[in-house]
């Protein structure tokens, strides 16, 4: 079996695990936020290949939508959404707001995203190619080893704008449980709504930021998409470590592990090592590797621990 189908295989698996959990917790917050996530993921990606004209998906996967080359594989929107519940389970752990939680959320995703994108255009043809990029391990304004800063930019988009949209929707309804009103068409109708609104205006927000960041890149020569996106990512870095130090009397690793959780990252870090380890790119670039391990040690251990709350 090839990469390409390896992952794929993979991401439907860690999906059912998933949707298996929430079914079990009853969680129809996080049923939502993945439905919703799909359907922002499915739009913004049927939308970018057609319209952009800056990247198209391998036909090589098992199941794809749309008609070539413009198709995207089914998967791909399904992980959308499963990624940004893993993303805000962790994140709901730590005592911020909902707009830093949202924000930290997209960390997590884009985070891992720095190496999955880097594999992903190498493997069996690549599982999607960038329209006339040199495929090379240069680290510059334009591009993170072939991978350009708007792409990642968009994940600092897409899953806090899901995820804020989301925790806004729990603060509103938090004195009604969504298992309370599933008894009715209007039930079923207000639930509906919910998702398609989240859904939509995830991509509406994206569309637009995104939208922006293109002009701003072409007028700049692509360095406001670096710039914003490093910005970002080390400011939501740098709070998490400050937070981490502030409260470290108050953490802990008893607890109840999420082992759905751990399952998840553990799972799709460990394609993505594995597949930089095979492509020779560890060996290569050795600070790379150290970046990479520590981004799953990262991961992991905030899927571990929790935080005490203080009496």
């Amino acid at each position: 079996m090839n990469w390409i189908n390896g992952f794929e295989l993979l991401c439907y698996g860690l999906t059912v695990a998933l949707l298996v959990d929430i079914g079990k917790k009853k969680n129809w917050h996080e049923l939502q936020l993945l439905l919703s996530g799909a359907l922002a993921g499915f739009i913004l990606e049927l939308g970018a290949v057609r319209l952009t004209d800056i990247y198209h998906y391998s036909d090589a996967y098992f199941v794809s939508i749309g008609r070539r080359p413009y198709q995207f594989p089914f998967f791909g929107g399904l992980m959308w959404g499963g990624m940004a519940v893993c993303a805000l389970r962790i994140a709901r752990k730590l005592p911020w707001s909902r707009f830093w939680k949202a924000l930290f959320a997209g960390w997590l995703v884009v985070s891992f995203d720095l190496l999955l994108d880097v594999v992903a255009i190498r493997l069996d043809g690549g599982f999607w190619v960038w329209e006339g990029r040199p495929i090379n391990l240069d680290i510059n304004h334009h591009m993170w080893m072939s991978v350009i800063w708007v792409n990642f930019l968009g994940y600092l988009f897409e899953t806090p704008a899901l995820i804020y949209l989301t925790l806004r929707q729990e603060d509103r309804a938090r004195e009604k449980t969504m298992e309370d009103s599933l008894g009715g068409l209007q039930a079923m109708l207000d639930t509906g709504f919910r998702v398609l609104a989240t859904g939509l205006g995830a991509v509406a927000f994206v569309a637009v930021a995104s939208g922006i960041a293109l002009y701003l890149d072409s007028v700049t020569d692509e360095w406001a998409s670096f710039l914003a996106f490093v910005g970002l990512w080390l400011t939501i870095l740098g709070k998490l470590l400050v937070t981490l130090k502030e409260q470290a009397a108050n953490l802990t690793w008893r607890g109840q592990k999420d082992k759905v959780l751990i399952l998840f990252w553990a799972s799709l870090y460990g394609y993505c090592l594995l597949a930089l380890a095979s492509l020779g790119i560890l060996a290569a670039l050795p600070l790379y590797a150290l970046f990479a391990f520590g981004l799953l040690a990262l991961t992991l251990a905030l899927c571990l621990i929790q935080f005490r709350r203080e009496s």
